[in-house]
Formats: structure tokens, sequence, C-alpha cells
């Protein structure tokens, strides 16, 4: 081939430049039309972002508008549900700042109760809500407050034994009581109740949820300001200790003998009241002798006087029964029996005679402390005797 001829060839530059032409245009053309795919790909995720939307479901306190200087208004949910739809960065911003309400409009209602379509405040208006229950019933009254001094309840039962509870000590000692007209007049006190536990020693000091109650003692559904009040309850032991001598007395029949008893213990110790303890001058022992023959000693368990006395020391305490029997002449009286007097006392004798010639009867009970020995004795006799 000829190349000097092909470039001297002006054709030859004419159909050179025309493929050129025609891949610049392809090139161009190519690039435009990516181009407009990105920008559309782009414009579609924008507008995916402009139109996306959510809703979220809230539960909001509910307020009300209302005279509070007038009107005490009742019977209404302290919080209500509000769903929320829209754009989705607007729900999220109404959902985290709160920056509305929901509320209950009361203007121009009179006392007496009514129903009353619930109302919302601050919302953008591009979203959307709904409110539930949509509709709430109140009861509108006319209002009073009153000053109540507070008085502390609780259970005495609840204290260990041998306890018992000073005056409790409240602070504040008053509180405010805001309610409808009548039912504050009803409020016979204002009260805390105090919850012990079982078997309590020491004083008491507690954060106690007060009460407003009428006469028979039913809950009113006022508002005390403050709602709580801190209460003190001393608690102190209300025992004292004291020692009383023993005194035996014999517990039981036996014919034909005569008993007493002793112990190598004088008295014992006794805790109780004091009032308890200060009609308290000895301690009683029961000593069954139902048949005893002869010479023992018995275990014997020291049973609790009276009420006011918790305890005594020792428990029980060991008996030494001296039996001996009761003279010929004695026993062989007609139809004659011995007893023991079971409420013998210390160092007491008790005797009963008539005259020799019409017969004698004699009935002897003694019991005595023995203040100058080791022990603590005491006797039980009893004898019939005709001539």
């Amino acid at each position: 081939m000829n190349w000097n001829r092909l470039f001297d060839n002006k054709w030859f530059y004419r159909l050179l430049a025309l493929v050129f032409a025609v891949l610049l245009f392809n090139y161009v053309n190519s690039i435009g039309i990516g181009d407009r795919e990105q920008s559309s790909a782009a414009n579609n995720q924008n507008g995916n972002s402009v139109v996306a939307e959510r809703s979220e479901t809230l539960n909001f306190p509910l307020s009300i508008n209302v005279d509070s200087d007038k009107y005490f208004v009742s019977g209404y949910p302290e919080k209500v549900k509000i769903k929320i739809s829209g754009q989705s960065s607007l729900v999220t911003a109404a959902t985290n700042t709160r920056n509305f309400s929901v509320y209950a409009d009361l203007t121009g209602l009179k006392p007496g109760q009514h129903w009353v379509k619930l109302k919302q405040a601050g919302l953008n208006r591009d979203l959307n809500y709904q409110i539930s229950p949509a509709k709430i019933k109140v009861k509108i009254s006319l209002r009073k407050t009153k000053t109540f001094p507070v008085s502390v309840n609780y259970s005495s039962d609840q204290l260990a034994s041998g306890y018992q509870a000073d005056k409790a000590v409240v602070s504040p000692r008053t509180v405010t009581v805001t309610g409808a007209k009548k039912d504050v007049e009803r409020i016979a006190k204002v009260q805390a109740n105090l919850q012990l536990s079982s078997g309590t020693q020491s004083t008491v000091n507690r954060q106690v949820m007060l009460q407003a109650v009428n006469n028979s003692g039913k809950i009113l559904n006022v508002v005390i300001s403050p709602e709580t009040v801190k209460v003190r309850l001393p608690i102190f032991s209300s025992e004292s200790e004291k020692k009383v001598p023993l005194n035996f007395v014999a517990s039981g029949n036996s014919d034909n003998y005569d008993y007493s008893f002793s112990s190598n213990i004088k008295e014992v110790t006794v805790k109780g009241t004091k009032s308890a303890l200060a009609n308290l001058s000895k301690f009683t022992v029961s000593v069954p002798i139902d048949n005893v023959t002869s010479d023992t000693t018995k275990e014997v368990d020291l049973v609790l006087p009276s009420k006011g006395i918790s305890s005594v020391n020792p428990k029980s305490v060991r008996v030494n029964i001296n039996v001996s029997s009761v003279s010929a002449g004695n026993a062989n009286s007609a139809g004659g029996t011995t007893s023991a007097k079971k409420d013998s006392s210390t160092s007491s004798t008790e005797s009963e005679s008539s005259d020799s010639d019409s017969g004698t009867s004699k009935t002897n009970a003694s019991a005595t402390i023995n203040s100058d020995s080791e022990t603590t004795s005491s006797s039980a006799t009893g004898s019939t005797t005709e001539n």
C-alpha cells in the first residue's frame, strides 16, 4: 500500500475526522446517562427520606383546666395514652422533648358530673394524634381547705412481751387537706398507720403515708399536703424485777398424814410490770401430796401467779416432803378425815376449837420461811377428834 498517496488524499482525513466525531459523541453520551442515573438514584433516596413516617404511643400526664381556687375535680385518670404519627423526625422530636400537653377543659362547667373531650396543645401541625380515652367523666365540687393534726395508729400486740410504747412523735404535727367541701367536712381524723414487726423491742423511726378517714374509718378522696410524715415511736421495757420468798402449800388429799415442806431455795426472782410486782409479796408453790405416804423429794414447776408477771427464776425447785402419821386416837374417829389446807401462807397458823364436853375439831395448816437456816419450810396438818 502506498501510504504517501493515502496521506495525501483529503478524503482520508475527512473519514478519519468522522470516525473520531462518532467516538467522541458516544463517549459524551455515555457519561451523561451515568450522571442522570446517579442523579435519579440520589433523588429517589432523598424522596424516601422525606416521606418516611412512623408512629409512637406515649403515656402522658393529663392536665385539668379549671378554676382551682373555687373548684375541686375528682374522678379523672392521672395519665392517658396519645398515639403520635407522621414524619419520622417530627415524631422523634415530639417524643424526646414532650413539649406539648394533653388536657381537659372544664372552663365554664358547674359543680356536678360531666363528660369532657380530651384535647392537646403544642404538637406540630404536620403530626397526627389519637388520644385514648377520647373522653373522660369528671366530678366538679366546691373546694375547701382545712388544717388537721396527725394521729398515729399502731398495734400494741406487735410489741415484745414486757415492752410498751411511749407517745408517738410526729413531724410535721399538722397537715393541710384539700378536697370537695362535703368530703373535707366529713373528715374525723388524719392518721398515719405505723406497721410494726412482731416482737418489736426498740424505738421505731419511719416515714408514713397519711390517710384522711371519716367516723366509720372510710378513706376519703382528698389531697393531703404533705402526703407523708416522719413518725418516731419510743419503745421501752415496762418490766422490773423483785425477789420474793417462797410459800409452799399442799395440793391434793391424803388421809391420816401430816406434811411439812422444805427447800434449799429461800426466794425467787420474778419479773413483771411495776403494778403487778407491787401486789406480789410471796410466790406460792403448790406441792402435790396425792398418794404420798412417806418422806420424798419432788421437782415442782413454778407457775406464774398472775397477769403482769412475765418470768420467774428459777423455773422449778426441789421440795422435800416430810410425812408423819396422825395419832391413833385421832385416826380412829368415826368418819374422821385428815386434810392439808391448800391456801396456807408463810408464817401463818389457823385453828378452830370447840368445848371438849360436846366434842373438839381442829384443822391446822401452816407454812414458815426459816430465815435463820439454809432452808425454806412449811407444814400442813389436819385432824378430827370426837369424845
